[in-house]
């Protein structure tokens, strides 16, 4: 029996590899001689380094740039394929994790520092990129990126923009004629697991605001930036992106990202699965097992769970899902995946949770390999 384990991270808790390691640990009480494949997973978001640098061959490296608030801050990437790929993830120069809760302030944070990153990488070469959106503390629309490439964002006086969100409104005049010499040389790739417009109700302000510390007050203004911010860009991307799918992501910095390369939206599950050939792995398979922290209707949304799910299922295998916790709407999920359980057993602080959650998971695991086990008695 060859079962694929195949989750993303539990936040705060576990990474994608000890989940898989949890979870063998379950089912390995029950079924000893089965055969278990592990291939942990992300989202596109944070942990996507890690977990392509395990399924690949790559070189980490580290990068001393500009943090969300104008600080230093040290930030991994990583090349693969001998060079030619970098991948990035926003989060590691942008995150939200590098500010404290009292000091987050979507109205000067800045993506310059992922921008840096990647001028790093086109400094060497590559080919390919592949950025990671998610957990990001801007909402800048990507304006800091644009601006560390070599894009100058000008008020009416003619002078350059403070960073961060606020600015926005500001914006005069966009002059291009420094941006970077490679960016038009590379494929540039953009992994998320939202489809958030740009703006409006959905966008990335009302929606994703509120996290990085906007009052609602501070979401309208910074709505209505990104708005303006759209309406000068289109002058030179013939596009208004206020209403693109998928642009709501990371601040909206799909918008900044635009301006500088041709990029390409894709579910971050999608390609991840295809980076790590996903499709190969499941080859043989008899079960897959997924999760993630939690799972609700919002997995249906391109997160790891319905993404390997829909996979396995394509190819006739059946999907099992463990969480921390089964939110909302989690029936919507079983077009898909098979079955759903929750590892937590009884009310516990949030704190008694992630401490306990290798052991709750592999309790829970345990648990479904001998129900597999009895069922397949039964029926025999």
């Amino acid at each position: 029996m060859k079962i694929v384990i195949a989750p993303d991270s539990f936040k705060e808790s576990l990474t994608a590899k000890q989940v898989c390691e949890s979870i063998e640990a379950g089912f390995a009480q029950v079924l000893p001689d089965a055969e278990y494949v592990h291939l942990p997973l992300a989202d596109g978001g944070e942990g996507t380094v890690e977990v392509l640098l395990q399924g690949l061959e790559g070189e980490v490296r580290q990068s001393q740039v500009m943090g969300p608030l104008g600080d230093s801050t040290m930030a991994s990437w990583a090349l693969l394929d001998n060079g030619q790929t970098a991948l990035i993830e926003f989060a590691a120069a942008s995150g939200l994790d590098l500010i404290t809760s009292e000091d987050r302030n979507p109205a000067i944070a800045t993506s310059f520092g992922t921008g840096e990153l990647i001028k790093e990488a086109l400094n060497l070469g590559v080919t390919k990129v592949l950025l990671g959106l998610g957990g990001s503390a801007t909402n800048d629309a990507g304006a800091g990126i644009a601006q560390a490439l070599g894009a100058k964002l000008l008020d009416n006086q003619g002078n350059e923009v403070n960073p961060g969100g606020a600015a926005l409104a500001e914006i005069a005049t966009i002059d291009l004629s420094d941006i970077h010499p490679r960016s038009k040389d590379v494929e540039f790739i953009v992994a998320c697991d939202v489809a958030n417009p740009l703006v409006g109700e959905n966008g990335a302000s009302y929606v994703f605001g509120p996290q990085k510390g906007a009052t609602l007050e501070l979401v309208q203004s910074l709505d209505s930036a990104i708005c303006h911010f759209a309406s000068v860009s289109a002058s030179h991307t013939q596009v208004n992106h206020s209403d693109t799918q998928g642009f709501g992501a990371a601040g909206g910095s799909p918008l900044g990202l635009s301006l500088v390369f041709d990029i390409q939206i894709k579910r971050g599950i999608e390609m991840i699965l295809d980076v790590l050939e996903a499709d190969k792995v499941l080859e043989g398979a008899d079960l897959v097992i997924t999760g993630e922290g939690q799972m609700d209707n919002q997995t249906l949304q391109g997160k790891t769970p319905f993404g390997i799910a829909k996979l396995a299922q394509s190819k006739g295998i059946p999907t099992i899902g463990i969480a921390g916790s089964l939110g909302h709407e989690i029936e919507d999920l079983y077009s898909t995946i098979t079955s759903t359980f929750g590892t937590v057993r009884s009310p516990q602080s949030l704190e008694q949770v992630l401490n306990e959650a290798s052991n709750n998971l592999i309790r829970t695991a345990r648990n479904i390999a001998a129900t597999l086990k009895l069922g397949a008695q039964i029926l025999d």
